[in-house]
């Protein structure tokens, strides 16, 4: 595995971008294990910090998979992912706000269909996920944890090809970070509040309510994006 080190000022798409390249070349492959975070850090001069977030949002993007305790290993649909997240890339420059009409469009109903169809595990999985949303040190951490927030709730539906959409989505909301994380300051709280609202509404099975709370959030992330 060759990592180069990473300049101070680089931002975390460029991280994210040597991870997925090393997997593209085949220099780490399907069920290889990525060095430790404290590995990561010191080959590329980075904080441990932007490499977590990196394997977070990576994992997110199904590229990783993390077991707890041991590591982040490569997913066995790592390059199955890259090649949908490249060709829609080169078929379309999407833009933010395009992403956010889409997201507008999908969530409302898979929050609704959470509600409808999760079980104690997934409800486990989306509480974690706020926890981490509340806990985070960072504001860009903060939103990859918002977005594994959204991926938990994708995943609740039971719905493979929603899961996937909300993956692909994902990894390319991950290459906006930087303006996602500017909009995010000031609505920190505020998005806080709303999905502890929603992931109540899910645990209570409360579908209509769940998809009026996601489509809130998301028209407040949007109306901060003006």
């Amino acid at each position: 595995m060759q990592f180069e080190k990473v300049e101070r000022n680089t931002t975390l798409e460029i991280i994210i971008k040597q991870i997925k390249d090393q997997i593209r070349s085949g220099e780490i492959q399907s069920g290889d294990k990525l060095p430790s975070e404290r590995e990561l850090s010191e080959i590329m001069g980075v904080s441990r910090t932007s490499v977590r977030e990196a394997i977070k949002a990576l994992t997110f993007s199904g590229y990783l998979d993390v077991i707890q305790g041991k590591g982040a290993y490569v997913s066995d649909s790592a390059l199955k992912y890259d090649e949908i997240s490249n060709l829609l890339s080169k078929i379309s420059d999407f833009s933010l706000a395009s992403l956010m009409e889409a997201r507008i469009m999908l969530e409302g109903e898979f929050a609704r269909l959470a509600a409808l169809r999760s079980d104690e595990k997934d409800i486990e999985k989306i509480e974690n996920c706020l926890e981490c949303m509340r806990n985070s040190d960072s504001i860009r951490l903060f939103v990859v944890e918002d977005l594994d927030f959204h991926m938990a709730i994708a995943d609740a539906t039971h719905n493979k090809f929603m899961s996937t959409l909300m993956k692909i989505i994902g990894d390319l909301l991950h290459k906006e970070t930087n303006e996602i994380t500017q909009y995010s300051i000031p609505i920190k709280d505020s998005i806080i509040n709303v999905s502890d609202e929603i992931c109540q509404a899910i645990k209570n099975k409360d579908a209509t309510n769940a998809k009026k709370l996601m489509l809130d959030h998301l028209a407040i992330v949007e109306k901060s994006m003006d």
